[in-house]
């Protein structure tokens, strides 16, 4: 198997992880890993370059879906007082 199919197979692991969950890490995971898939697909040589690419996505997406998690739980709460 080639090292993009892995980062897949784990990113997709994440995805289904989360939708049993609906927590944000696994969320944060599988886009990072999945981002890092795209590196090892254009660069399969280069594991350096996927490892980080895996952990530079990490805290980018977190901040990024932070905002979008607090919206449905303040949702979500707010649905519960009805």
């Amino acid at each position: 198997m080639e090292p993009y199919q892995y980062w897949t197979i784990a990113g997709f692991i994440f995805i289904f992880a989360e939708l049993i969950t609906l927590r944000t890490l696994p969320l944060v995971l599988a886009g990072a890993l999945l981002f890092a898939a795209v590196i090892a697909f254009k660069y399969p040589e280069n594991i350096p370059a996927q490892i980080i690419t895996f952990f530079v996505f990490m805290p980018v997406l977190f901040f990024a879906i932070k905002p979008y998690i607090k919206n449905k739980l303040k949702g979500r709460s707010s649905n519960e007082h009805k």
